[in-house]
């Protein structure tokens, strides 16, 4: 297994003409990872998801919240709806949280909350054709 080599560039902060700088000297790398030992590995692993770490999440990790997904939770149980058949806790989530939007705003924390509650409880082709009804402002709600 061949070992990945990382490479080292030096800049020059005062930005003067100067010589290149000396590559740093290579440590000798053993020709394969029986010889290192726990430490060295250790040190080997962290150095390179670091690196990929840093590829992925650019400069000041300005990328990272693109790779992240949100945290989907299960709505909380209701006593409104104690039956296994969920769908009207999902129509009800729903229109929830298009009345708190209207009424607060979609970044409103109970907002947040109802809409996570149905997009977890609901089936997306549900969704998308209610958002579809709403849109042609053909939807039984007032909101």
């Amino acid at each position: 297994m061949a070992m990945p080599q990382l490479m080292v560039h030096a800049k020059a902060d005062d930005g003067e003409d100067e010589a290149p700088a000396a590559p740093a000297p290579k440590a000798s790398v053993p020709s394969s990872l029986e010889s290192l030992s726990a430490e060295e590995i250790e040190d080997l692993k962290n150095e390179i998801v670091n690196e990929v770490v840093g590829k992925i999440a650019g400069e000041d990790n300005e990328n990272l919240q693109d790779f992240l997904e949100p945290e989907l939770l299960t709505a909380p149980y209701d006593p409104r709806f104690p039956n296994r058949n969920q769908a009207r806790h999902c129509f009800v989530r729903f229109n929830e949280f298009f009345k708190c939007a209207h009424e607060r705003g979609e970044d409103h924390p109970r907002c947040v909350f109802y809409q996570r509650a149905y997009q977890s409880m609901c089936p997306s082709d549900w969704v998308e054709n209610w958002q579809e009804l709403r849109d042609k402002g053909l939807w039984t709600g007032k909101y």
